[in-house]
């Protein structure tokens, strides 16, 4: 396929009547007449040669393959402006922005305070934006380029050949049971005293390598966790802990809205390393970090 024949204008004119799933929304949205975008539409199905959009009495819907196109080039077209952003910065003296990712619920007051001012220190012409995301977020935003550096736990990363990091921190892991619980009473805990405990983590299919290096903790000590509830994330996860569905494990650097009703048992030897992570074709270097 000659994608040369493939404009921008087809792909604006495409995405404009997936969007409004109307051809008479998106010519009015884009100051064009019908026929003029409804021909691009077909030219731009006709190169790819495969119907990208079901026309009815009732409006426009997508094909399966309409549906896949349109969320490529949704991405596409972000990091086109993303690079034409960068451009235009560059020429008003300032660098393409770095986006930097951290994940929710995680108190980063600890490291990146200082850690930002490293980066900033390390060029006067740094633009710097911040989000915070879950852990399969936040891995899907850096691998895709939505993020350019990442701040979450060393297991999250360790087995990514495509991604490079430097530790940052390093936090314990905690039990978390409510004040409630009858091991609530003892001023300290190990693992080998839970073992027989119901637990609540967090979805595995959220934090697949969280949930195996917790599995793997548990095993250590000689046991398998009875897990009874899964969690979307931190907030849902104390919910459950604090409603007696059960105990769960996390992170000393967890920052929890409201621990009242919560203990925390710090585990001894258990340390989690908080790394800065960004993919390893990123023009980045980690010796400007201290």
């Amino acid at each position: 396929m000659n994608y040369d024949r493939i404009t921008m204008l087809q792909i604006d004119y495409f995405t404009a009547v997936a969007t409004h799933k109307s051809f008479s929304e998106a010519a009015k949205n884009l100051y064009v007449s019908q026929p003029s975008l409804s021909k691009q539409v077909a030219q731009l199905e006709r190169t790819v040669g495969v119907q990208l959009l079901k026309r009815s009495s009732t409006g426009v819907s997508f094909t399966p393959a309409g549906s896949v196109l349109f969320d490529e080039l949704t991405t596409v077209k972000r990091q086109i402006k993303e690079a034409i952003d960068k451009t235009r910065k560059m020429e008003q003296g300032t660098s393409a922005v770095i986006n930097i990712g951290c994940l929710e619920a995680m108190d980063t007051d600890v490291f990146l305070p200082q850690k930002l001012n490293e980066l900033r220190n390390s060029s006067k012409c740094v633009d710097i934006s911040l989000e915070r995301h879950s852990f399969k977020t936040l891995r899907e935003r850096l691998i895709n380029g939505s993020l350019d550096i990442i701040f979450t736990f060393s297991f999250e990363i360790d087995d990514d050949q495509s991604i490079s990091s430097k530790v940052v921190a390093s936090s314990s892991l905690c039990i978390v049971m409510p004040e409630s619980h009858p091991l609530a009473r003892k001023k300290k805990l190990t693992m080998n005293d839970i073992d027989k405990e119901k637990f609540v983590m967090i979805n595995r299919e959220e934090s697949r390598r969280g949930w195996d290096h917790f599995i793997g903790i548990c095993h250590k000590f000689g046991f398998s966790p009875n897990i009874v509830r899964e969690a979307p994330n931190p907030e849902s996860l104390i919910l459950n802990v604090k409603s007696d569905v059960g105990i769960t494990c996390l992170d000393s650097f967890v920052c929890l809205k409201n621990k009242k009703g919560l203990k925390l048992f710090e585990i001894p030897n258990e340390t989690l390393n908080i790394v800065m992570a960004w993919r390893a074709d990123y023009q980045f270097n980690p010796d400007i970090l201290k």
